[in-house]
């Protein structure tokens, strides 16, 4: 998606991203309904579910993928040819930047205290999802102990993110615009952090007291909800906080904001469940009450960071460097 964006950015002037960058978010979020239709449909051509069934399934969803790559190739390269020989795109390129070192990006992101929340917000969402998209699938595994139903299964959920994202897009202006930048933001640790301690509680009671069946349910709306808030809001309101920066906060510091939050989020909370697994002797399911203790954690930590980069986006506070 960042790549994708970012060759948008090189071929397409400012009035046109004006005109056509919503249109891009809307078309992007048919890609999960289109590729769990396709999936869905092609384990339903299965004649059996056992492992050589489950084979063929696979080299058709490969050769689908090999095909769909072959088109994005072939529509770069003309659409860059294009951009290259309009007298618009020449006339309105930009001048190269050069493009900020690792060590630039990290050095700036401690200079900077608006940028520091923002590397939080990142971080705390990544540390949220990998928390409990591990446990979700290995309730998955549980219960879905067939390949073919498996990879139905999440041929729907595809579809549900899809659909709903889609839904969601086209009022996601206007929730910006009646809660503001603080509110639109706040919404999705809120929603996350509410559907996570019914999930989290639903797997640490146990099958006993809550079927299997029920978590399931409850940590797919909850990732659901995450991915969906995360396309339709978390990521418009985080480009939003870039515009009251500077050029060279803007450079250096995006940069690391995404490697710092993406990358180290993710490590993180893949660490933390291996020690936890490791601790409760071999299963993920027995964690759930420490992983969602982490996972509010989590959300307290990205409000707050919401709560200090609000001064700035709403205008409140003055950016710049940490005293």
């Amino acid at each position: 998606n960042k790549n994708i964006m970012k060759f948008a950015n090189d071929v397409t002037s400012l009035e046109q991203a004006k005109r056509f960058y919503p249109l891009f978010a809307v078309v992007g979020n048919l890609a999960p309904i289109v590729s769990g239709k396709i999936m869905t449909t092609v384990i339903k051509r299965q004649t059996s579910n056992d492992d050589v069934a489950y084979g063929e399934t696979l080299k058709v969803l490969a050769c689908v993928k090999l095909a769909v790559c072959g088109a994005i190739v072939i529509l770069h390269s003309l659409v860059r040819r294009m951009a290259m020989s309009s007298k618009e795109a020449a006339t309105t390129s930009k001048p190269v930047r050069k493009k900020a070192s690792l060590r630039e990006s990290f050095k700036e992101l401690l200079q900077s205290r608006e940028l520091g929340a923002m590397a939080t917000m990142v971080l705390c969402y990544n540390v949220c999802i990998e928390l409990s998209e591990v446990l979700w699938k290995g309730i998955l595994r549980e219960r879905f102990t067939n390949k073919s139903e498996y990879m139905a299964f999440m041929g729907k959920f595809s579809q549900m993110v899809g659909t709903s994202a889609f839904m969601l897009q086209l009022l996601a202006p206007e929730i910006i615009r009646r809660l503001g930048w603080k509110g639109a933001s706040l919404s999705t640790p809120y929603a996350m952090g509410l559907l996570s301690v019914l999930f989290f509680a639903s797997v640490a009671l146990g099958t006993d007291r809550i079927p299997l069946k029920t978590a399931l349910l409850i940590g797919t709306c909850h990732n659901v909800v995450s991915k969906v808030t995360k396309y339709t809001l978390f990521d418009p309101c985080k480009e939003m906080a870039y515009i009251p920066l500077g050029p060279e906060a803007k450079v250096k510091g995006k940069a690391g904001v995404e490697v710092l939050g993406a990358r180290l989020g993710r490590s993180v909370g893949s660490a933390s469940q291996q020690m936890m697994v490791l601790v409760a002797g071999g299963t993920i399911l027995r964690c759930a009450p420490t992983l969602g203790m982490m996972y509010i954690l989590a959300v307290i930590v990205w409000a707050r960071a919401v709560n200090i980069l609000s001064e700035y986006v709403d205008g409140t506070g003055k950016a710049g460097k940490k005293k």
